[in-house]
């Protein structure tokens, strides 16, 4: 067992429940480079074609795809219709949901299979070369699981190439925070509920956009994380990372949700589907809960 893997799971031990994003920030080293000590354990190493996986994604029936950042994560049951492709991007368009994806920022792909009282939990995670997730896809109940396993006989690991490894992310100066106004994102939330306003809600990473839209139903506070928990979809947001917000004015204005280390944690917006009405209890809404 090597000395990483060792640690992990003297970490696990005495953290129950922790996350692998969060085990990788207190060890220093990246979720991908976490998952390398799994290889044989639950774990296989995948090919990164993504024109392959992209077009079998319609075939797979409906998956939860994931994807987070500092702040967010956003969990979206989904039929993945045909992808569309256009200025170096992949762009999946469906009802109440969207994903775009930029294809180069892709450097490493994985197989995971977790243990769960409720059955294992399969899925297809892809990394940047530093080894930060972009994406997860997973196979539950409602998934085409024989299309599932012929996808991952197609993205193989051919046997004879090297093991991967990590680069270094890139020491770039971090943009500036914006300094953002305080908001109160549950009173946002739960007012958008009362109304039955369509919201757009999105969250992005560096390789990812996905979003989700319709009316929220279920907004739940957990300490700093603030979440909306409804059938086939979940956002969690933990606020601590937070500069504030700020709101983008326009005919269906925006609120943006600033991190504090530079960069944007997630956007809310009323969907197309909003009557003149919504629209306005929005715009109402968003005044009140953003400060000046």
């Amino acid at each position: 067992m090597s000395e990483l893997k060792q640690r992990w799971q003297a970490l696990r031990e005495s953290q129950s429940g922790l996350r692998i994003r969060d085990a990788a920030a207190q060890l220093g080293v990246s979720e991908a480079a976490l998952l390398e000590t799994r290889i044989g354990d639950g774990v296989k190493r995948l090919s990164v074609r993504i024109d392959a996986l992209c077009a079998a994604l319609p075939h797979l029936g409906t998956v939860m795809s994931l994807i987070r950042n500092e702040s967010a994560v956003h969990e979206k049951d989904v039929a993945f219709p045909t992808a569309t492709s256009s200025d170096g991007e992949i762009r999946f368009n469906g009802p109440g949901f969207d994903l775009t994806l930029i294809p180069s920022s892709v450097a490493h792909a994985f197989y995971v299979e977790d243990a769960n009282p409720k059955g294992p939990l399969r899925s297809i995670q892809l990394f940047d070369a530093a080894g930060g997730a972009l994406w997860k896809i997973y196979a539950r109940d409602k998934a085409d699981h024989a299309a599932f396993e012929r996808l991952l006989a197609d993205l193989a690991w051919p046997e004879d190439v090297q093991p991967i490894s990590f680069s270094r992310p890139a020491a770039t100066a971090a943009d500036p925070a914006p300094a953002g106004a305080p908001v109160d994102l549950q009173a946002l939330l739960e007012a958008a509920a009362a109304e039955a306003i369509p919201v757009r809600l999105e969250v992005a990473n560096h390789g990812v956009r996905q979003s989700h839209c319709g009316p929220l139903v279920r907004i739940v506070r957990m300490g700093p994380w603030l979440n909306v928990l409804d059938p086939g979809f979940d956002w969690h947001l933990n606020e601590k990372p937070l500069s504030g917000g700020s709101i983008e004015p326009g005919d269906r204005p925006s609120l943006v949700l600033h991190l504090a280390s530079g960069g944007e944690a997630a956007r809310l917006q009323a969907d197309t589907g909003a009557t003149a009405d919504q629209l306005a209890a929005w715009r109402g809404i968003l005044q009140k809960v953003v400060t000046s």
